[in-house]
């Protein structure tokens, strides 16, 4: 009787492998046979799944997507208290996994080298998803906040681009600067820095365990 495969979880086998050889050796000199190999199956196993090593890259650039965002996005949603407090957690909750960051990260940045060069709209299509849904919840919560009078009026859409944005940048920082990242993360800037872009209602008051943005200290 033949062996049956579970195909998602065997994509998600393959995209993973991908991944640390796209980090080890960089897109280009990354073969679907170093893929085979890191996962455990044969050359034509992987090509049973992705026709080629740009298909993969699309599947891997998916996973990613998946893998840094939508969990944490999901605990967002779901999270209580104050506008302030939710964002700086759902910051806090994407740098909890700080060890896995640096190859994730060179990942990242192949795909987005990739990305620039690249032919495949599929691709691109990606890759603005990850920002667009990530953004757009947190512009969701944004507007909630202001409408609930917890904030006073602010560019909420940009708001949630420039946090964003900061979280893209750290990718960069924790491939050439490991050890100056880890100082960052330690810190915990980021978390309050975000939190402190949301403006306090007018007349609101800080509570005494707040930094006078919103955010609780730690």
């Amino acid at each position: 009787m033949p062996r049956i495969v579970d195909r998602t979880a065997r994509q998600q086998e393959l995209t993973q492998a991908a991944l640390a050889v796209f980090a080890e050796r960089g897109y280009h000199r990354a073969t679907m046979q170093a893929v085979a190999e890191r996962a455990g199956v044969s050359k034509g196993s992987v090509y049973d799944y992705f026709k080629s090593k740009e298909e993969l890259l699309v599947g891997a650039a998916e996973l990613m997507v998946g893998a840094l965002f939508d969990q944490t996005i999901e605990v967002f949603e779901r999270s209580t208290g104050t506008v302030h407090e939710r964002v700086a957690g759902f910051v806090d909750g994407i740098l909890a996994g700080v060890d896995d960051w640096a190859e994730v990260a060179m990942s990242l940045l192949q795909v987005w080298a990739e990305l620039s060069n690249a032919d495949d709209e599929r691709l691109r299509k990606v890759m603005a998803e990850l920002y667009s849904r990530s953004a757009d919840k947190l512009q969701a919560a944004f507007d909630d906040a202001v409408a609930r009078g917890e904030a006073a009026p602010f560019a909420t859409r940009e708001s949630a681009l420039a946090i964003m944005a900061a979280l893209d940048g750290l990718l960069l920082q924790a491939v050439m600067l490991p050890e100056e990242f880890r100082r960052v993360i330690n810190a915990r800037i980021l978390p309050a820095w975000c939190a402190s872009i949301i403006p306090a209602a007018t007349g609101a008051q800080d509570s005494p365990d707040t930094d006078g943005n919103g955010a609780k200290h730690r």
